[in-house]
Order: structure tokens, then sequence, then C-alpha cells
């Protein structure tokens, strides 16, 4: 059941209505229920996956906090751990690793059938930071199973986050909530500023996008303008998504942590992975990065612990070696970044050039988290460097056009978009009011992209839920 379908826009209304219907101590109860039927829309029998880890890490946290001698609690903490990234591995990682085997010992790897299931990086990351969480001493363990299993489960953030923290989320989820009407219509202006940036932004880069990087042979300025869109593309899809999360939820009187903080306006590489993917970083930062010495043993030490961090978020995201080569990109910027801080702490930053630079690195790392296999994307940067026929790479965009919209046109679009992106997320802030005609225009250029998509007879999944 995703977002943007209409079985969803029937069950959120049901749901928040039999919410506020119900007295505070069944609310947990319904939310619970509602989040398994979500889920299971995908797929039934992978429920009791998720069930199984919450029932694992659930125990965990009890016997961890039950548990004086500290020996028995890392043992309690390194099984919860194992199981969690055991999970996370077979269903993810195990035709990754048993072609890479065999195509380094010379044999043969038959490709297992096995169903990724969606949110499973989400959901295990927050089943692993409440364990960790509750063996450091940072909270309580939750004794109720069932808000605990809420926690793991709230369907609005279940298959794509943002990766809640237990102390914060099980907070909200016990209180007893009461009706807002500033909630309700925040979480409206937040569900419709999601579903703008992803049917008419995310949705109409979409066809481009998969043209040049479906393409044998693109021009390399088709690669460039492909890529530039799939920025545009990628943005739009996720924070769209996230936006709606933070709107199905704020109607419950719930409130996630926003995920997106005008990304593409950063200043550098550090800047920018504080404002992209925000739960994400928080995570690696705290669990990782940290716990390795972070900036506080050395500089090679920090470098080391860079490199890691960067190298488990791409193979986070996928199972491809591109995305192992995404995150080393990113690893390489942020420690260039950090070793010019190092040697030149009194330089005074130029922001305007730092946000050029910035953009120009992570579009061309885009390159290698879109493409199908690193192979791919060498090709593709093979095109981008050689030179180029620029006649060649419009008409391929052209035969992605749809709806007289033609390819010039969008590539300026996008380009614009690209740079002033940054100005949307006011939409989310409470102390800024949009008038009126702003909503209505947004109201308009959704139901339009809703007519052009059902026109097509095409829907893009969220990019994120393959993760």
């Amino acid at each position: 059941m995703s977002f943007d379908t209409l079985s969803y826009l029937v069950f959120l209304p049901v749901v928040c209505l039999l919410h506020w219907l119900l007295p505070s101590r069944y609310r947990w109860l319904l939310l619970l229920l509602a989040s398994y039927v979500f889920y299971a829309s995908w797929h039934v029998e992978l429920s009791l996956l998720i069930f199984g880890v919450t029932t694992v890490t659930w125990l965990a946290g009890l016997f961890i906090s039950r548990t004086a001698s500290l020996r028995i609690r890392r043992v309690i903490l390194l099984c919860a751990l194992t199981l969690c990234l055991g999970t996370l591995g077979y269903f993810k990682y195990l035709n990754l690793l048993g072609s890479s085997f065999a195509a380094l010992t010379g044999g043969a790897w038959r490709v297992r059938d096995i169903i990724l299931p969606v949110g499973i990086s989400f959901y295990t990351f927050q089943a692993m930071s409440y364990v960790i969480d509750v063996y450091r001493r940072k909270m309580e363990a939750e004794r109720h199973f069932g808000y605990y299993a809420l926690y793991i489960s709230f369907f609005p953030q279940l298959v794509a986050g943002p990766i809640e923290r237990a102390d914060t989320l099980i907070a909200q989820l016990r209180r007893d909530r009461q009706f807002s009407s500033q909630d309700a219509v925040m979480g409206l202006r937040l569900i419709l500023s999601g579903f703008f940036r992803k049917i008419v932004i995310a949705d109409l880069a979409a066809p481009f996008v998969d043209a040049v990087y479906q393409a044998s042979s693109p021009d390399g300025s088709a690669v460039l303008i492909g890529t530039v869109l799939f920025a545009v593309q990628i943005y739009c899809d996720f924070s769209g998504y996230s936006e709606i999360a933070a709107g199905s939820a704020r109607l419950m009187g719930v409130r996630l942590m926003r995920n997106f903080d005008r990304p593409y306006g950063a200043e550098n590489i550090r800047a920018f992975w504080r404002r992209w993917h925000i739960s994400l970083t928080r995570w690696f930062t705290d669990y990782v990065y940290i716990p390795l010495g972070g900036n506080r043993r050395g500089l090679i030490r920090q470098i080391m612990a860079i490199y890691l961090v960067f190298a488990l978020c791409g193979l986070w995201h996928g199972a491809e070696w591109s995305f192992l080569v995404w995150g080393l990109l990113h690893a390489c910027f942020m420690v260039l970044y950090t070793l010019h801080r190092s040697f030149r702490p009194e330089k005074k930053e130029n922001r305007s050039l730092g946000r050029i630079l910035t953009l120009g690195a992570v579009c061309f790392a885009w390159i290698f988290f879109r493409a199908e296999n690193l192979w791919h994307a060498l090709g593709l940067i093979q095109r981008l460097f050689s030179v180029w026929d620029i006649r060649s790479g419009l008409e391929l965009l052209m035969s992605a056009s749809r709806h007289g919209v033609s390819a010039p046109a969008l590539g300026a679009l996008g380009l614009m978009l690209l740079l002033t992106l940054n100005r949307l997320p006011v939409i989310t802030d409470e102390r800024k009011e949009l008038p009126l005609t702003v909503w209505a225009a947004v109201l308009l250029a959704l139901l339009l992209g809703m007519l052009i998509r059902a026109d097509s007879g095409t829907a893009n999944a969220f990019i994120y839920f393959q993760f």
C-alpha cells in the first residue's frame, strides 16, 4: 500500500477517524493493527519477520535492563545485533556476496529467489538503536510490548523512515494526545506538499532520467541533463515521502523528525550530510562514527572512521558494488574537506563557490547511485567526458517527452529546480504562512500531475522503497 495510491487515501482517513473516536488507552492497539495491515498489503508472510525482530529485540532490552553483569549484558546486546544484522544480510546481501564469491573463485552462483522485505533497512536500524540505547542506559527498557511493537511498525514511517529513536517516538505514542486543528491543518499541508514533490516534480522527471540511464550509449550531454534531473527526482521523491509520512503522523498528533533541510543549498559536503537523510546521518554518527573515536582520537583515526561510515552507508542503500563506490566517493569528499579545514582552519570559506562545488560533487556521485551496476556507471562517466553530440542527446531526451514537454525546457527546468528547491521546505514551516493562492496553485499542479500520470498509465514507486 504505497502512499500515492487510492487505497492509502482511503486507509489513512479511516484510521485517523477511528483513532480520535477511541479512548486514549486503546489507540495503541488500533495503530498497531493498522500498521500490520499496512505492511501486510505488500507481503503477508513477511509480517512475521518484522514481528520476530520486534519480539527478540524487546526481550533483549528487558534482559539487558534487568541484568547487572556487564558481560551478560554485552552478550545479550551482541545476540540482538547479530539477529538484526543477520536478517538484513540474508535478505539484502546474500545474492551479492554469493555472486561476488563465485566470480572470484570461477564458480557459478544460482540466484536465490529472495523477496526483499519492504522497509527492512529502516525497521532493523530502529530496533538496533533501541537495544543499544537501553544497553548504554540512555533510556529505560519499554515494558509494554504493544507500544514497542508500534514503535517498530508505526505505518507512516515504517517503509522509508525517518529512522526514529525509541525515547522520542514511544513517549509520543504513550501520551494522551488531544485533537488539535493546528495539527490537522499542518498535517494536510505536509501531505499536500509531499504529493506535489512526488507526483508533479519527481514523477515528471522520471521518464527522462530512465531514458538516459536505460539507453545503450547515451550522449554526454544527455548524461549531464539526466543526472541533474535525477538529483531533482530523488530529492523530491524521498523528501516527498518524508513529508507525507510526517503529515500522516501529524494527523494523529505524532510529530516525526525532519529528514531533510535544504540539502542542495549546503556550502560544503559536511553540511550536505547534516541536511540530507538526517535520521540516517545521525544514526551512523551516534552508533558507528562516535564509538570509533570520531574526531577525538587524531586525524588518522577520524579519516578511517569516515571511510568506514560511508562504506556502510553505501552498502546500506543497496546490494550492489556501485552503492559502495557511491559511499566511498562521499567519504573522499568528506576527507578532503576535513583535511582542508584541519590544515587551514583560519581561512574563511567562500560559500557561493562551496555550494557550486558541493552540488557538482553530489550530482557526480549520483551517477553511481542511479546506474544499474558499477560497469554501467563507469560507462556513463566515460560518455560524460567524451566529445558531445548535443543533437543526439536532445533526441534521446525528446523520445521520452510526454504531453508536448520538450527536453530542453525540462533540462532548464530541472537545473532551475535544483538550484531553487531549497525554497520548498518553507511550505512545512509553521512560522511562515503561505497565501491561499499559493496552496491553490500547488493543488492545481498536483491535480494536473495526477491526470498526466493516469493518462500515461504509469506510476513510479518511491525510490527508497527498494532499500
